[in-house]
């Protein structure tokens, strides 16, 4: 297939819409994407329907600020994909494989919403996911019999991650020297806290406290 194409692949139409293939192909098999298949079985996705798709959801387009944090958020993805490196820290040393993968999936699935709440700031229903994804959190890490000092450190793991890497895009970009990071690091502040909380609150529930 030319670079061209008018057709791309899944994971072509994943990096234009800005999510993790896995939700292109959840929207496909729910018919919220249109997508015709290959002679082998592969789905192929029309650039323009893609574009359209863009337009009537609202979500971040090549010129708006927010397209350079989902820069960002490709480098957190990959971060969130590298098991070697998280295999290093001893919080993620203390999960069992299935929990770990599990986890996987919903740093994942945070980036893609998070991907979202940016492309409709200030939308408070924006950031009802994030706290659910912060309670599965607390569940999955207290099942496992972490602390809530542990849990803390590999929230502040992927936090620290996304925001560093915002910050470094804000001073090596120059295409756009209007846009306010501020702002935008708010945003994020915004909806990752709420992360937090839902993951805090599965611990308070439990009876433990910071010491």
């Amino acid at each position: 297939m030319g670079r061209f194409s008018e057709w791309v692949s899944l994971g072509e139409a994943a990096q234009i819409i800005g999510v993790h293939p896995a939700t292109i192909r959840n929207w496909a098999e729910q018919g919220e994407l249109p997508f015709r298949r290959t002679p082998g079985g592969h789905r192929r996705f029309r650039r323009s329907d893609l574009q359209q798709w863009l337009a009537a959801h609202r979500v971040i387009q090549p010129g708006d600020a927010q397209v350079i944090v989902q820069s960002a958020l490709g480098r957190a993805r990959f971060e969130i994909g590298d098991r070697q490196h998280l295999a290093s820290q001893e919080w993620y040393d203390r999960l069992n494989p299935a929990t770990r993968e599990t986890m996987r999936q919903q740093g994942l699935r945070l980036m893609d919403t998070l991907v979202d709440y940016l492309a409709n700031p200030g939308h408070e229903a924006g950031l009802k996911p994030a706290y659910e994804i912060g309670l599965t959190y607390g569940k999955l890490l207290h099942q496992q019999g972490l602390t809530l000092s542990h849990a803390l450190q590999g929230y502040f793991y992927f936090v620290d991650f996304l925001l560093d890497s915002v910050l470094q895009l804000s001073t090596t970009n120059t295409q756009r020297p209007t846009i306010n990071w501020g702002d935008l690091l708010h945003q994020i502040n915004s909806f990752t806290r709420q992360t937090l909380l839902g993951m805090v609150t599965i611990y308070e529930q439990s009876g433990e406290r910071p010491t």
